[in-house]
C-alpha cells in the first residue's frame, strides 16, 4: 500500500513537471506570435512626422496639432510622431532630419512658418513629401493645403450688423491680412453701410497683453461688437467683453463656453479635419498632388458656429437664408 502511494506521487510529480513545460512552451510560441504581428504591424504603417513651433496646450495653435495627430491614428494606419516648440530654422533642419531618419515619408508643418525650411530640404529627399498647413509650396514633393474662411466670415459680419447698436464693429485680427481677408469687412459695410469698421493687430496668436490693450482702446472709442481672431488671447478678450457689456465673435472653436451672453458666434476652424484630408490625398490613388490644395467647407473646415440667445429666431432663420442664397449663386462678393 505504501509502495503504491509512493507510485502515485511520483506519476503526480512527473505530470506536473510535463504541463508545466508544456504551458511554458506555449507562452514563449504565443509571446513570439504577438511579437512578429507586433513587428509586421510596424512595418506596414506609414510613418509620419508632425512638427509645430507652438506649445501643446488648451486653446493653442500647437493643441490643434495634437488633435490632428489624434484624429488620422483613428482613421488611417500611422505611426505619429509630434514634435512641439519646433521655432527657430536650425531646430526645424534637425528635426527634418530626425524624422526622415526614423523613416517618415511624409512631414507635416502645422503653419506657414515652416514653408521655407520645407523648400530649402525638398530636393535633397525626394522620397519625403513635405506638407505645410498654408504657406507656400515650390516642389513635386510639397504641398499646401490652404482654407479660404472668407465666405463664412461675410455671414459673420451679417451676425455682428445685426446687433451693434453704436454701429461700430471692430476685427482684432493675429497678424495683419486686411488686404488678404477682406470680406468681415466688406460685410460689415454690405450689410450696415452706416457702420464704422475698426482694424487692429496684435501680431501674435497668443500675446493677451497686447490684445487688452487693443480690445479697451477699441471700447474707448464706442466699439460694441469686436471678431477677435485670436487663439491663446481670446479667453482674454472674451473676459474684457464680459466686464464692458460687448459682443464678440469668436475664433478656431465655439468660444461660446466663455461667455454665453457675450459671445455672438464664432467662426470654427476644423484645422484638424485638414489632417484628414491630407492623409485621404496620400491613401488615394492619385496621392498627395503637388502645389497647393484648397480646402472648402464641404471638407468640414470651418463653419459658423450656433448662435448665442441674444438673438431671435427670425434673425437666425434670416442669417441662414442669406447663406442660402449665397450657396444657390443669387449673389456673389
Amino acid at each position: 500500500m505504501q509502495q503504491q502511494s509512493k507510485q502515485l506521487r511520483f506519476i503526480s510529480f512527473i505530470t506536473m513537471i510535463v504541463v508545466t513545460v508544456v504551458l511554458v512552451t506555449i507562452g514563449f510560441k504565443a509571446n513570439d506570435i504577438l511579437t512578429q504581428t507586433d513587428a509586421a504591424s510596424q512595418v506596414n504603417t506609414t510613418k509620419v512626422s508632425i512638427l509645430t513651433s507652438d506649445v501643446i496646450v488648451d486653446q493653442s495653435w500647437g493643441s490643434l496639432a495634437y488633435k490632428g495627430q489624434l484624429k488620422i491614428e483613428e482613421q488611417f494606419p500611422l505611426t505619429v510622431k509630434l514634435y512641439s516648440e519646433i521655432a527657430t530654422e536650425k531646430l526645424m533642419q534637425s528635426t527634418v532630419e530626425e524624422s526622415i531618419t526614423r523613416g517618415s515619408e511624409i512631414i507635416i508643418g502645422h503653419g506657414r512658418e515652416f514653408s521655407e525650411v520645407f523648400t530649402s530640404m525638398a530636393p535633397k529627399h525626394p522620397d519625403v513629401h513635405f506638407v505645410t498647413l498654408h504657406g507656400d509650396a515650390k516642389h513635386s514633393n510639397q504641398t499646401v493645403y490652404t482654407f479660404d474662411q472668407g465666405q463664412i466670415e461675410y455671414f459673420a459680419a451679417l451676425s455682428a450688423s445685426l446687433k451693434t447698436e453704436s454701429n461700430k464693429v471692430a476685427l482684432l485680427d493675429a497678424f495683419e491680412a486686411r488686404e488678404k481677408n477682406p470680406e468681415f469687412e466688406k460685410g460689415i459695410k454690405h450689410y450696415n453701410p452706416n457702420a464704422e469698421f475698426y482694424y487692429k493687430v496684435v501680431n501674435s496668436r497668443d500675446d493677451g497683453k497686447k490684445a487688452i490693450q487693443l480690445m479697451n482702446e477699441l471700447i474707448s472709442e464706442g466699439v460694441d461688437v469686436v471678431y477677435t481672431k485670436g487663439n491663446a488671447y481670446n479667453r482674454e478678450v472674451i473676459n474684457i467683453a464680459k466686464s464692458h457689456n460687448v459682443y464678440v465673435i469668436g475664433y478656431l472653436d465655439d468660444q461660446s463656453y466663455m461667455g454665453k451672453d457675450h459671445v455672438l458666434t464664432s467662426v470654427v476652424n476644423d484645422v484638424p479635419q485638414a489632417y484628414v484630408s491630407i492623409m485621404k490625398d496620400f491613401f488615394s490613388a492619385e496621392g498627395i498632388p503637388s502645389g497647393k490644395v484648397m480646402l472648402n467647407e464641404s471638407d468640414g473646415v470651418y463653419k459658423l458656429a450656433p448662435f448665442g440667445p441674444m438673438y431671435t429666431e427670425e434673425e437666425k432663420e434670416m442669417i441662414q437664408s442669406e447663406i442660402n442664397r449665397f450657396h444657390r449663386g443669387d449673389f456673389p462678393f
